[in-house]
């Protein structure tokens, strides 16, 4: 699946937000699996205190949806 072609802009920059820069390719099944561990720890890092997981997660679910690992 290549990303740049399935992910909106926004989705790409949420994506960079989190350390995670698309090439133009078709990403393997294993490198789709790292990109979504990739996200959630980005997620993960931020305080639950105020909300901040919560909102990255509405804010990230677009791209969990796109990635749909099998």
């Amino acid at each position: 699946m290549n990303l740049l072609n399935k992910c909106t802009e926004k989705e790409v920059k949420l994506m960079k937000n989190a350390g995670v820069y698309l090439e133009d390719k078709d990403y393997s099944n294993e490198e789709l699996k790292r990109i979504e561990h990739n996200i959630t720890e980005f997620i993960m890092n931020h305080s639950s205190k105020d909300g901040s997981i919560g909102k990255l997660q509405n804010e990230y679910e677009s791209i969990y949806r796109t990635l749909d690992i099998d």
